[in-house]
């Protein structure tokens, strides 16, 4: 079987309602979703695709090529805990497929942000 371009897993890019393109239909759906939770105050702080780079002992991890490792969910927010005003911050990635590669960076995430919580949905 030859593969003719797109998405291995057969997703296509989609647009959210608030004009950002996603990488899957189910991505695009969690963001208008975490849009309606901002308007709520249940969450505060959302962020599309933020940017984690791993460190180790104070140096960057990098392939045998010399690209930096990181991961990149595809959102981040603060869940917002009222009357006390408490928040926890709560990364997240809409997830089909765990592929192999996915599962070692969650687990290196997980290792070196224990601060954050990392939710699949």
């Amino acid at each position: 079987m030859i593969r003719r371009g797109g998405n291995k897993f057969s997703a296509k890019k989609t647009p959210c309602l608030h004009g950002h393109t996603h990488d899957s239909a189910r991505e695009a759906k969690r963001c208008n979703e975490l849009h309606l939770l901002l308007r709520a105050r249940k969450i505060v702080n959302l962020q599309i695709q933020p940017q984690f780079w791993f460190h180790i002992n104070g140096k960057v991890v990098k392939h045998a090529n010399g690209r930096r490792c990181g991961y990149r969910p595809d959102f981040l927010y603060s869940e917002y805990f009222p009357p006390d005003g408490d928040t926890r911050a709560v990364a997240e990635d809409s997830k089909g497929v765990r592929t192999e590669a996915y599962v070692l960076r969650a687990a290196l995430f997980r290792a070196l942000y224990p601060h954050i919580e990392l939710r699949e949905v």
